[in-house]
């Protein structure tokens, strides 16, 4: 159920884009005001549990939809599945991914084929004859693109979650990776962003087929009872359209689920949460052709961790430029998130009308000097979304832009509380 509890969130009213049809959900702009979240919106405050990836959703395929009724999914449609993986056995059976007091779940999803410029927004339940104020994934016509969500479940025994599509028809690939249950002993820890990996001046490039292993939870890094972390995770100047996949050394590559989507020569980041294997580190394998990978560690869960996570069941929209001005080339702003007595947010940002390529860095706002990692990358005129798990400092939060202009846009999806 949903947890009644004091905390009270400070966020910007939503709004809607009006003019051409792009891409992070729809409305009239108007000067933001502050407004508070009703605490009943809140989950309960739970702990973290890491999994590999299970796939819950593939429209494409009878094997992993409801009533093996495959089909994408139509304009402006609410579509709600259950969290459970489907066995092969004939006729196909179910059984339970995650427990039935989850309140939230991380999961990894996939729009792919889609036949126009669009978006897909997740929340715990859709409320058809309405337009959903925030988006979870963008996306344009022919391609396939992922991103990190974290969103509320609908509670009772058999937990479940809603995908809305918004324009055109598109497949939707849903993979858990983990999920937040009250009691789980995993707590969430913030770390200013830190660069592990950078292959263009490191190590080379990931090959075919290739394999590279990161370690991840060690003492220098603060992370050294890490069960889980959080990377942000770059395929850049990949050769062909590939994939990449991140999951614990030691442990066998997953069969399903991919965690960066990359078409040839493009920039792409996605945030990943990923298991820790027995040796302190993580595996980064790559489909085809080759290309360069750049990880950045951003948090963690372990024993050490202090903070316990609330989803709002439904998300809202913290920030949104395109009620003012965008950001500059080289400009940071300081963004209000949440209340200033909350540690930490989930967030989906997106960067939309950037007149260059380019990179937005989002970092706490206390942080002594801005971390030389990156959040989101994008090209000249893409809408693109990247979910970020960063520690808020007095509520606040830092957005960087390197170069051009570009509207930043924030949908707040939890909160972290100290527990």
């Amino acid at each position: 159920m949903r947890a009644r509890h004091a905390t009270a969130l400070a966020v910007l009213t939503a709004l809607v884009l009006t003019g051409p049809a792009v891409l992070a959900a729809p409305a009239a702009l108007a000067a933001p005001a502050v407004v508070a979240a009703p605490a009943d919106d809140l989950t309960t405050p739970a702990g973290f549990t890491g999994m590999s990836p299970t796939r819950v959703l593939d429209t494409r395929d009878a094997l992993f939809v409801p009533n093996g009724q495959q089909r994408p999914l139509n304009p402006d449609e609410y579509y709600t599945t259950p969290l459970v993986a489907f066995s092969s056995h004939m006729p196909p059976a179910t059984y339970p991914v995650v427990p039935a007091d989850t309140t939230a779940v991380v999961v990894n999803v996939t729009a792919t084929d889609p036949t126009a410029d669009g978006y897909l927004s997740l929340s715990a339940a859709g409320h058809p004859g309405t337009v959903p104020a925030t988006s979870s994934l963008n996306f344009t016509a022919g391609t396939t693109v992922s991103n990190l969500v974290t969103v509320a479940v609908t509670p009772g025994t058999n937990p479940a979650i809603t995908v809305y599509n918004h324009v055109g028809t598109t497949d939707v690939v849903l993979d858990v990776v983990g999920y937040y249950q009250p009691g789980a002993a995993d707590k969430y820890a913030p770390l200013t962003p830190s660069r592990l990996v950078d292959s263009r001046t490191d190590g080379g490039r990931l090959g075919w087929g290739g394999v590279r292993s990161v370690q991840v939870a060690k003492p220098e890094l603060g992370t050294a009872d890490a069960h889980a972390v959080i990377l942000n995770v770059t395929a850049t100047e990949g050769s062909a359209d590939s994939y990449l996949t991140v999951y614990p050394t030691g442990r066998e590559r997953p069969y399903v689920g991919s965690n960066v989507n990359f078409a040839s020569g493009r920039t792409v980041a996605n945030q990943v949460v990923v298991p820790v294997g027995a040796d302190g580190s993580i595996d980064i394998f790559n489909h085809v052709g080759s290309v360069d990978v750049v990880v950045d560690l951003v948090g963690f869960y372990g024993p050490s961790g202090a903070g316990l996570f609330s989803a709002l069941t439904t998300p809202v929209r913290a920030y949104d430029t395109r009620s003012s001005t965008p950001l500059e080339p080289g400009g940071t702003r300081t963004v209000p998130v949440v209340q200033n007595h909350l540690m930490g947010a989930a967030l989906n940002v997106t960067a939309t009308e950037p007149t260059t390529d380019g990179h937005l860095t989002v970092y706490p706002a206390a942080a002594v000097s801005r971390p030389d990692t990156s959040t989101l990358n994008f090209t000249a005129g893409q809408t693109v979304a990247n979910s970020v798990t960063t520690r808020t400092d007095g509520g606040l939060v830092k957005v960087y832009n390197n170069d051009g202009y570009t509207h930043v846009i924030a949908d707040l999806t939890g909160v972290f509380v100290a527990g």
